[in-house]
């Protein structure tokens, strides 16, 4: 049996590492999937905990998925991610991890994945669908919170923040506005692949309105607050990346 850390960069992931040092649970592996459209913040979040793993002797593996750069694929195949087929997880996370591991174990080996979903999270808990996989939830079972989680990385004085690509589908309105006016650069980009992919407008990045909508709303100071469907749909999610 293996036991691998799911690491996603944020702050969940990043506090169960030290939890799981803390508590003297088996460690063997930390495995980060890059899909190439990672926020700088994750990345950075990624190097440190690349070097305390080294400095702990604990093998820190970073994949990719076969596919290339997420946003690259779903750009060249006129598509999108969304919430609908949320295809983005298992193709840019999942598999290449399971790929990996399959390889560098064999098909015999089982594992133990420990995910960083806290207790607050708790409905989001779900069994592996594959038999050589047991998902284990930490943060569950200790009925540690997001608060928790805080407190952990401040004890150890590691700095993270929510994880996620830079153009997810759980972006909040809120975060778009902010690209659009700190990385328009970013925004734009995102707004070309929205528009670009073959079911526009009916197919969103936030699933109701569209980044074009959003841009023009603020550029001609009209109130967001008219999107009221906008923000229950977006920025109540309380969503992202698990395995």
């Amino acid at each position: 049996m293996k036991y691998i850390l799911s690491y996603g960069g944020g702050v969940n992931s990043s506090a169960l590492f030290f939890y799981l040092l803390d508590e003297k649970i088996p460690l063997d592996m930390v495995i980060f999937s890059d899909t190439g459209e990672e926020k700088k913040e994750t990345y950075k979040s990624v190097q440190k905990m690349k070097q305390i793993c080294k400095n702990k002797n604990i093998p820190f593996i970073i994949v990719k998925s076969k596919y290339g750069n997420l946003y690259d694929y779903y750009f060249n195949n006129k598509a999108v991610m969304s919430m609908m087929k949320r295809d983005c997880t298992g193709k840019f996370k999942v598999s290449p991890i399971r790929q990996y591991i399959r390889k560098k174990f064999g098909k015999k080996e089982r594992f133990v994945m420990y995910i960083g979903i806290t207790y607050d999270e708790g409905l989001r808990v779900k069994d592996s669908n594959v038999k050589y996989i047991k998902h284990s939830y930490p943060f569950v079972d200790a009925k540690l919170t997001r608060i928790d989680n805080y407190k952990i990385l401040k004890e150890n004085n590691f700095i993270a923040f929510k994880s996620g690509c830079k153009g997810c589908i759980y972006t909040k309105k809120k975060d778009w506005i902010k690209m659009f006016k700190e990385d328009n650069k970013e925004f734009q980009k995102h707004k070309r692949l929205e528009e670009n992919n073959r079911n526009y407008p009916k197919l969103l990045l936030n699933g109701t309105y569209s980044l074009a909508k959003i841009e023009n709303a603020w550029k001609n100071q009209t109130s967001l607050k008219q999107f009221k469907d906008f923000e229950e749909t977006c920025d109540n999610i309380n969503g992202g990346c698990f395995l």
